[in-house]
C-alpha cells in the first residue's frame, strides 16, 4: 500500500513561527535586547522546527504497509481479522499513529465508526513502530453479506514528535486485497433441500440426446428446432429450411439459469439472497455427484452479447470456483428479461440433461420453458418453496424438493 504525504501546517506551529520572527528582526534591525531566557527559548523552538522538518522529509522513505492476508475467503456470518504489516526500516521511530481503515459493507469491522449512509464500514487503530521494527496491526470484522469487500481507502495520522499537531498520510491508488464472502451454505431454509437430496433428487442422471458429431439424414424444419440443427447447403437444395438428424447419445450435463431481475421491473427479486444460499448448497450437492454443469445468469457483461457465466464445472474441486463466481454477481446491474435470456440459451447454448433456473414464472417464461420441456430435457424450479420439478403446459410445478 502506498501513501502521500498531504502537508498541512497547524495553526500553533504557524503562531510560533511568526512569533520567532518578529523576535529576531527586532534582536538583528531594532539593536533590541532580549532576555537570555527567552533567547534560550528562541533556540529551542528554532531547533524543534528543523528536526521537525528533517523528521518530516525522512519518516517516510523507509515506512511500509502491507495487508498480510491479502486474498480471504468467508461465508456469510463468518468472523475473520485483517492483518496489517506496518515496518519502519529507516532511523525514524512512529509513536502513537493512528490508522483509519475504510472497506466495503460486505463486512462489518467490530468497531465501526462509518456512517451508515456510505455503504461503508471504517475503524481506526493506533500502533507504535520503532526503527528497523515492524508491528502487527489485528482488525477484527464480521463477514455480513454476500460479495468481495476491497479497502477503499486508510489514512495514516503520525503525531509531529519534534513539533505540533501530526502528519497525514492517505493511501494512494487501490489496495491488493480483498474479502470474498461466500452465500451461506448451511444456512437453516436449506435443510428441508437437504433432507429431499438426500433421498435420491439428483440420482437420475441419464437420458438420450441428441449427438452433433453423428448426423444420420435431414428433415423438414419445426418450429422447435435450434438455428445450430439448420443445414444450411441441404435448405439451399431443397428450396425449404432443413435440420439435421442426429444419432442419439446418452450423457448428463446440467445447466443452472439464474434470473436477477424480479416480475416485471429492472430491480432484483426481494429474495435473490436466500436464493443464492440455495444455490451456494445446490451446487455443492451436484458436485458430489461428479456431475458436470455450466451457470449463466441474465446479467450483461462487458463482453458484447454475453452474459455472465462459469461453463463446465465438475467434481470438488470445481466448488470454490462456483462460491466465487456466486459471490462476484451483481443484484444491481444491467440485466434483461428471463424470457429473452431463455430464447438467447435456446438458440446459442449447448442442449443441457437438466435445466435448474431460479425465481418465478410468468406466461412469456413458460412459453420458453416449453421448448425445453418438449426436447425432452429435465427442468427444476429454485425458488422459496425449495426445489420443484416444473412441467405441463400450464407451468404448474411438480414437488419433489421441499
Amino acid at each position: 500500500m502506498k501513501y502521500k504525504y498531504d502537508f498541512s501546517e497547524t495553526q500553533t506551529a504557524s503562531l510560533f513561527t511568526v512569533i520567532v520572527s518578529v523576535l529576531i528582526i527586532l534582536d538583528v534591525f531594532y539593536a533590541a535586547t532580549l532576555n537570555i531566557y527567552i533567547v534560550f527559548i528562541i533556540g529551542i523552538l528554532i531547533s524543534a522546527m528543523i528536526l521537525n522538518r528533517y523528521y518530516e522529509k525522512n519518516v517516510m522513505k523507509h515506512l511500509r504497509v502491507e495487508i498480510i492476508n491479502d486474498e480471504v475467503r468467508h461465508y456469510k456470518g463468518e468472523t475473520g481479522v485483517l492483518k496489517i504489516r506496518i515496518a519502519q526500516n529507516g532511523i525514524m521511530p512512529v509513536l502513537s499513529a493512528e490508522m483509519t481503515v475504510t472497506a466495503g459493507n460486505d463486512i462489518k469491522f467490530n468497531n465501526d465508526q462509518a456512517l451508515k449512509i456510505r455503504q461503508q464500514t471504517e475503524t481506526t487503530a493506533v500502533f507504535t513502530v520503532l526503527p528497523k521494527r515492524e508491528t502487527v496491526i489485528e482488525i477484527p470484522y464480521k463477514a455480513s453479506r454476500r460479495g468481495v469487500s476491497y479497502i477503499v481507502d486508510s489514512r495514516i495520522s503520525v503525531p509531529r514528535i519534534f513539533g505540533f499537531g501530526s502528519m497525514d498520510l492517505r493511501q494512494t491508488g487501490p489496495a491488493k486485497h480483498e474479502i470474498m464472502i461466500y452465500p451461506d451454505k448451511f444456512a437453516v431454509h436449506n435443510e428441508p433441500i437437504k433432507f429431499k437430496i438426500a433421498q435420491g433428487v439428483f440420482k437420475n442422471n441419464e437420458s438420450l440426446y441428441n449427438d452433433p458429431l453423428l448426423t444420420l439424414g435431414n428433415r423438414e424444419y419445426m418450429e422447435i428446432d435450434s438455428f445450430r440443427d439448420i443445414n444450411w447447403k441441404q435448405s439451399a437444395r431443397m428450396g425449404e429450411l432443413q435440420s439435421k438428424i442426429y444419432e442419439k447419445t446418452t450423457y448428463t450435463e446440467w445447466l443452472i439459469l439464474i434470473n436477477l431481475r424480479s416480475e416485471s421491473v429492472f430491480a432484483p427479486p426481494e429474495n435473490i439472497e436466500r436464493i443464492f444460499e440455495k444455490l451456494s448448497f445446490l451446487t455443492g450437492e451436484i458436485a458430489k455427484e461428479d456431475i458436470t454443469y455450466s451457470m449463466i445468469a441474465n446479467m450483461k457483461t462487458f463482453d458484447e452479447g454475453s452474459y455472465f457465466r462459469i461453463d463446465e464445472l465438475n467434481g470438488l474441486r470445481s466448488y470454490r470456483p462456483v462460491l466465487e463466481a456466486l459471490a462476484k454477481i451483481k443484484t444491481v446491474t444491467f440485466t434483461i428479461a428471463f424470457e429473452r435470456f431463455l430464447n438467447h440459451v435456446r438458440l446459442y447454448e449447448k442442449v443441457p440433461s437438466h435445466i435448474i433456473f431460479t425465481g418465478e414464472t410468468d406466461a412469456l417464461i413458460d412459453r420458453e420453458l416449453e421448448y425445453f420441456l418438449r426436447k425432452g430435457i429435465t427442468i427444476y424450479q429454485l425458488n422459496d418453496n425449495g426445489l420443484e420439478r416444473y412441467g405441463g403446459n400450464s407451468g404448474k410445478l411438480k414437488a419433489v424438493g421441499g
